[in-house]
């Protein structure tokens, strides 16, 4: 009970009433008015149930063969009915979670759930006229238009706000939301610096200064009087794991507010999961949250193509659309990039014909050359004041010269990991005597570099030699 009451604390502000078993609590959620009542069944589990008042209408037939029809499909929401003193009839949405399994995630769906379907339903529940219940299905075909105005405005409320005053909420979850706004003044010239100054990625920094010469022409166009050549700023990102691609995604996104493309300039990273929900009628709703949290900046979107897999039962296409509308309807508001495996993002590309319409930029990342590997592994040594000896360095290149190269080679990551491995081998060398001396405290010996593995390059793999 104190982790329920813990979560529910965090999500709202002004909770009521103690959360405990047989006790009804209240709390509003994105203008909704909800009811929490916590019970136990028969055998012990307990239950916490979510309600909201939908309306207090005269039950004509229409209405409850609509009701009938949502709760035999809707897994997420269900509409009870109960008779009032007046002769009417109170319709509550309502839903109910394990107290023991709840989430902040199956929370924020539920939630999200309930005050979607009301939002939908309760115009339809409230006439006081027969409908056609057909015309009412909770099942659309086009995902764009699950979100009503009423629900539009609820997402978007206060999340300009957020963005802007990130030390403006104190608790944890709302800290989790909000994105982190970095407030940069540098100037083009003072960006494309620091990307020139990365390691490698030289197709990347040409691509990168193309883009940047392409607006800069632009606006030289428009301050002279004439008509801008106006070119998408959304950008798709491939290559292996490890190659730099989302520091170069803050680069961007640095680049396009010293150019006015953008406002804010922050950066929102994210992979399908938080595009994509569980349950109908969610996935346009987290994907709209998603894109409100990045407006004035750039949404991220890494293994991008994973919106279009088989797994995710149908419900990649609908945050698919609900991003390009979101696209359409905020240009000049927000940048999208979206990253992943070279083939793979090509079939994403071909998904929906929009795709390529608004993503014509595509900038591949190549695997780090085993040079360049080697860079890296000394500017982590040159980060944290530490040397190697001349036996350790030996070690070091026969280990970097090791490596194999193929698909899902980790580059850039696979120095890190190794770079750590070696620093926790090094603390144990270090502190094996109960003191560590003065010598130990930057000095790497050979002795805790590891072997490298006997591991046999594949098929056409590059090793490249790092001296």
């Amino acid at each position: 009970m104190e982790y329920l009451r813990q979560l529910v604390t965090e999500m709202v502000s002004d909770l009521h009433g103690d959360i405990e078993v047989g006790g009804n609590f209240w709390f509003s959620y994105q203008d909704e008015e909800f009811i929490g009542r916590v019970y136990e069944r028969f055998n012990g589990h307990l239950v916490v149930a979510f309600s909201v008042d939908v309306c207090t209408t005269k039950l004509v037939r229409s209405k409850q063969d609509l009701i009938n029809r949502l709760n035999g499909q809707l897994p997420f929401t269900v509409f009870k009915v109960a008779k009032s003193n007046n002769g009417e009839h109170t319709i509550t949405a309502t839903h109910s979670l394990s107290v023991a399994g709840i989430s902040p995630e199956q929370l924020i769906e539920s939630l999200d759930s309930i005050v979607y379907q009301v939002a939908e339903q309760r115009p339809v529940l409230s006439r006081t006229a027969e409908f056609s219940p057909k015309a009412q299905s909770p099942l659309r075909e086009k995902p764009e238009k699950r979100t009503t105005r009423r629900q539009h405005e609820r997402i978007t409320e206060n999340i300009d706000d957020e963005v802007d005053d990130v030390g403006g909420d104190s608790t944890s979850a709302a800290r989790a939301r909000k994105p982190c706004v970095r407030v940069t003044d540098a100037s083009t010239t003072q960006i494309l610096g620091n990307l020139r100054r990365l390691v490698g990625l030289e197709p990347v920094k040409l691509e990168v200064e193309r883009l940047v010469a392409a607006r800069e022409f632009t606006n030289a166009r428009v301050a002279a009087g004439m008509p801008a050549i106006d070119q998408s700023p959304h950008l798709v990102f491939t290559g292996n794991p490890g190659t730099g691609k989302t520091t170069v995604a803050r680069l961007v996104a640095d680049l396009y507010k010293a150019l006015g493309i953008l406002k804010k300039g922050h950066v929102v990273e994210a992979d399908c999961s938080k595009l994509i929900a569980a349950y109908i009628g969610q996935t346009p709703i987290k994907t709209q949250r998603l894109c409100e949290e990045a407006r004035g900046g750039v949404l991220f979107i890494d293994e991008a193509y994973g919106l279009t897999a088989h797994q995710h039962q149908g419900y990649g296409p609908e945050a698919i659309e609900t991003l390009l509308k979101f696209m359409e309807d905020n240009r000049g508001e927000i940048v999208v990039i979206v990253a992943g495996y070279p083939k793979e993002m090509q079939g994403f590309l071909d998904a929906n014909p929009g795709l390529r319409s608004r993503f014509d930029v595509v900038i591949d990342f190549p695997d780090y050359t085993t040079e360049e590997l080697g860079r890296i592994f000394d500017l982590y040594l040159a980060e944290y004041e530490l040397v190697l000896t001349v036996e350790a360095r030996e070690k070091v290149i026969a280990h970097v010269n090791s490596l194999p190269r193929g698909r899902g080679f980790g580059n850039g990551r696979a120095m890190r990991n190794f770079f750590n491995e070696v620093v926790r081998r090094h603390a144990v060398w270090a502190t094996r005597s109960g003191e560590v001396n003065a010598v130990d405290l930057t000095t790497i010996t050979a002795e805790v570099i590891p072997d490298p593995d006997a591991v046999v390059p594949e098929a056409g793999a590059h090793r490249g030699v790092y001296l």
